[in-house]
């Protein structure tokens, strides 16, 4: 717990109930005097706490936000669906980090000290006068967040020295130091938390309120746990779970992400997004769009920053079908026209402009019209159905092999796509076949959404990526495989006198 040096500020913002920059709606509540005798009488007063535990959530923030050293973008960038035009953000790309280097560590104390906030303002929601069931769905919203955290942890780090003993967090001059958690205990934390959540969480909320975690996010995140930890059975479950919920395709591809179909009932979870220039807002398409004015995107005020594509290799691996709505524009642009000093000219992969596109450029949410700077309205959408039903697929097919539920799940995908009746009999010739095309399927549906890392590592091809990228010599993939895990913070080593050990091979 890094000698808890940073327990005091948890326990300050924790009382506070300061909402930082949210995308939800919440005006910040202070108060004169910090005493039990005043705290969380009212239930905006308690609503204002628990809605600040999501301000690291926001977008443009530290986890879900389109710049590139969020978690969102680490998870895209060190994958083989998302690549960077830029020289000096390689280093993720190319698995040039090491135990020094911010980007890959930063995010450690960060959730670990938001998992601890939670864990303060859940033990304040207890003894809060407010009405009991307003008291057990904010307490339920907590524990959803703090399971997510903590599966951010396990996703990046492992395990890692967090605590539920709200004495331990509120006393932090005792200095106590705690290990990192035994690996069972910390899944069966995440575990425990996602489960008292969904129990309790609606499947939805009004308007106002949308993005706040409900009871398929909560189901989401405990089955993307078990598909890691490849407990088939119980991801199978919770994705059924989700199937009854009442979520449903959407017609077409790119209105999963258009403005003008947000909120559409495909999205699981989404964090809301305004395109005001000091608003939350959606900077990827800013990220993805080279400075000229392509001929697809008819918005001047738009910023462009060309920085990151789809490497060309991934591009002719996973877009080869003809007729695949994903691979085409206004989701996938492989070229445009532009003009340049009065004369329209094309921009592709052989023409002669290769800092234009270095690989194809993944734009994937379509344009917002009111969009005034880098900032976008669509919401970046975090979870979505189909990813579950890809992920139910899988559990399925791992269990009893390509049944005929397996592949008409993966059907109603490539359907969407407008491929319908194109899986090939090879494909579901064996469990093996079928395992492959989930993956590549998945790379087809869910390119630059912050999933693929997961998703290369659960099918022990995360090092191998990297070889067939070019960027770990052939034959020495051993030398590198400690990195489907990222370093500790070296802080938190020493802080620890020796009870925090850093992950093996940094």
């Amino acid at each position: 717990m890094r000698l808890l040096n940073n327990i005091k500020q948890i326990t300050l913002v924790a009382l506070l109930g300061i909402g930082m920059e949210s995308c939800l709606d919440l005006d910040p509540v202070i108060y004169d005097k910090i005493i039990p005798e005043n705290f969380y009488k009212t239930e905006s007063d308690a609503k204002a706490a628990v809605t600040g535990i999501y301000s690291p959530l926001g977008s443009p923030g530290d986890i879900y936000g389109g710049w590139t050293e969020t978690f969102w973008m680490i998870n895209n960038l060190c994958a083989d669906d998302t690549g960077t035009q830029r020289d000096d953000y390689e280093f993720m790309e190319k698995f040039q980090w090491n135990s020094t280097t911010y980007a890959a560590y930063k995010f450690y104390n960060m959730f670990v000290k938001e998992a601890n906030r939670a864990t303060l303002v859940i033990d304040d929601l207890q003894k809060s006068p407010i009405d009991d069931d307003v008291k057990k769905q904010y307490i339920a919203e907590l524990q959803c967040i703090r399971g997510q955290y903590l599966f951010f942890l396990y996703d990046f780090y492992g395990t890692a020295n967090v605590t539920t003993d709200v004495e331990i967090l509120r006393h932090p001059e005792n200095e106590i130091i705690l290990e990192r958690l035994p690996k069972d205990e910390f899944i069966k934390l995440i575990e425990t938390d996602l489960k008292a959540a969904a129990e309790i969480l609606p499947v939805s909320y009004d308007d106002s309120e949308y993005g706040r975690l409900t009871k398929g996010a909560a189901y989401t995140i405990l089955e993307k746990l078990y598909m890691q930890e490849k407990r088939w059975a119980d991801a199978e479950t919770y994705c059924r779970k989700i199937q009854g919920l009442g979520y449903k395709l959407q017609p077409t591809y790119s209105s999963v992400f258009s403005i003008e179909n947000e909120r559409n009932n495909e999205i699981i979870w989404a964090l809301p997004c305004q395109s005001e220039t000091n608003g939350n807002g959606n900077t990827w398409t800013t990220h993805v769009l080279p400075p000229e004015l392509p001929s697809f995107w008819t918005n001047s005020k738009v910023q462009r920053w060309n920085v990151y594509n789809m490497p060309w290799k991934y591009y002719d691996h996973h877009f080869q079908q003809p007729g695949d709505e994903r691979a085409m524009a206004p989701s996938l642009i492989t070229e445009f026209e532009y003009i340049s000093n009065g004369e329209t000219k094309l921009a592709s992969r052989n023409n002669g402009y290769p800092n234009l596109v270095k690989g194809a450029l993944p734009v994937k949410y379509p344009e917002d019209p009111t969009q005034i700077s880098e900032k976008a309205g669509n919401d970046v959408v975090v979870y979505r159905y189909a990813d579950v039903l890809l992920e139910l697929a899988e559990a399925i097919n791992e269990q009893n092999g390509p049944t005929q539920e397996a592949i008409g799940l993966v059907e109603q995908i490539r359907a969407r796509a407008g491929i319908p009746n194109t899986i090939p009999t090879t494909a579901t010739a064996s469990k093996e076949n079928f395992r492959d095309f989930i993956l590549d399927e998945r790379g087809r549906e869910l390119y630059c959404e912050g999933h693929r890392r997961r998703d290369l590592i659960r099918h022990g091809k995360w090092i191998q990526s990297a070889v067939d990228q070019g960027y770990i010599p052939e034959g020495r993939e051993a030398d590198y495989k400690h990195m489907v895990l990222f370093p500790i913070p070296q802080e938190v080593i020493d802080e620890s006198k020796g009870k925090i050990k850093q992950n093996e091979g940094y």
